[in-house]
């Protein structure tokens, strides 16, 4: 391909102008792809570098928990809706009240964000900006800073996107919708190839965008797992990788709840002068419900196993993803299939922030959000052995059945039995003694 002087271009300008064909006949919106040397010294590079500068000076910035499971239902091959999980700290505080709180306070341990990171890449971003990061040499490095950094300059699109779609929503299809705004407007474009599926049999599923950009939506098959693990559809796939769950809101909400109106508009601007004014209520997240934070956990470690059966050569040993989300909080759960290590945010990610004047995506977690996304190149690898993790205790708790995990795969057909659960048994009928 040649420029306008007839000149051929360089490989990484190659990639931009050909993903933006690519992204014109798939029908979605094409924002204006930057190349990445004309980030050199914008805002939008000091904002990463400042957020880059807190993740490594500020160590419990975020933290993750090591999850040990007391008990489950892995084996019993149950969907992920229906998926139940007793971690040993929960066992423990129960016995703890059982006994008056005679014993001592369970603990657990957990590791440090920063821990997590390849460290040495976020610090040469912070030295040198783009110029350090447009040639590096470890692949889908700068391609993964190119996305983001075009992602922040056209970040007032995607808060508009992703608003729009969910004031749209009527009741009986706003979890469609913050599923597709979600996806189209935030995984999505945080990963260099901006691939993603919704779920196809999802409630209502628009064929286009309804925030008005008019991009198509990524629909298709997001099954996972098989009759004999923890099985059923997951809302989001990126990249055919990584799963996300959207929690779904209290519907139970009363003003009682909280000192403020059940309803309060959150203003969001627009580039034509003026302002999207959406209706939303107030409440605290679902993602760690104890129902939602089941089928998260059930998702992670089957989608683990099936990524690195797929993958083994280039997944093994790293803690794969799966995020839990919701219209204003983000989750981040971890599984490393291989050494059985199960992660877990403490603390919910704030989706946006208040800047009195209008709402706004929060670059923080934005940046959280595409650190793990693009995880092959962030995190390190066999992390697990490295920081002496333990073992979820998975493995031991199945058994023979880990079998069943190990061949877990994506877009599986999901065939549960028909009729009655005893209708494939053979029956013993006893009569009483006379």
């Amino acid at each position: 391909m040649l420029d306008a002087r007839g000149v051929p271009l360089a490989p990484e300008e190659f990639r931009l102008r050909f993903q933006r064909i690519k992204t014109k006949m798939a029908g979605k919106k094409a924002y204006p792809v930057i190349n990445l040397r004309e980030f050199k010294g914008s805002k939008e590079e000091k904002m990463v570098q400042k957020m880059f500068q807190v993740i490594t000076t500020y160590p419990s910035f975020v933290r993750f928990i090591n999850l040990e499971i007391h008990n489950c239902n892995a084996e019993d091959g149950t969907s992920f809706s229906d998926a139940y999980i007793t971690l040993q700290t929960t066992y423990e505080s129960m016995r703890r009240q059982k006994t008056d709180f005679v014993t001592d306070r369970p603990k657990c341990e957990g590791v440090e964000m920063k821990d997590m990171l390849n460290i040495k890449i976020l610090e040469k971003f912070q030295e040198g900006g783009v110029d350090v990061i447009e040639n590096y040499d470890q692949p889908g490095v700068s391609q993964a800073f190119n996305v983001l950094l075009n992602f922040l300059r056209e970040i007032k699109s995607h808060e508009i996107g992703i608003w729009k779609s969910i004031d749209t929503a009527s009741t009986t299809s706003k979890e469609t919708l913050i599923v597709t705004g979600m996806a189209h407007h935030l995984f999505s474009r945080l990963v260099p190839d901006m691939k993603y599926e919704v779920d196809q049999y999802a409630k209502e599923l628009p064929k286009t965008c309804v925030c008005g950009c008019n991009s198509s939506i990524s629909e298709g098959d997001t099954s996972l797992g098989s009759l004999g693990t923890w099985h059923g559809r997951v809302d989001i796939m990126v990249n055919d990788t990584i799963a996300v769950a959207i929690g779904k809101e209290p519907s139970d909400y009363t003003e009682e709840d909280d000192d403020e109106p059940q309803k309060k508009q959150r203003k969001i601007e627009t580039d034509q002068k003026c302002d999207i004014r959406v209706d939303v209520k107030r409440h605290s997240s679902v993602l760690l419900d104890l129902k939602v934070l089941n089928q998260i956990l059930a998702e992670a470690i089957t989608n683990g196993f099936a990524q690195v059966k797929k993958n083994r050569s280039s997944l093994s040993d790293f803690l794969i993803p799966t995020f839990g989300a919701t219209a204003d909080h983000i989750s981040l759960c971890l599984y490393d299939p291989i050494n059985d290590c199960l992660l877990h945010i403490f603390k919910e990610l704030k989706l946006w922030i208040n800047t009195h004047t209008r709402y706004k995506l929060n670059p923080e977690t934005i940046i959280i959000i595409w650190l793990f996304l693009n995880f092959t190149s962030f995190t390190k690898k066999n992390l697990a052995s490295a920081a002496d993790l333990k073992k979820s205790g998975l493995h031991e708790h199945l058994k023979e059945d880990l079998y069943y995990y190990r061949e877990a795969k994506e877009k599986c057909v999901l065939q549960p039995p028909d009729g009655p659960p005893w209708e494939m048994t053979s029956i013993l009928v006893k009569h009483p003694n006379n």
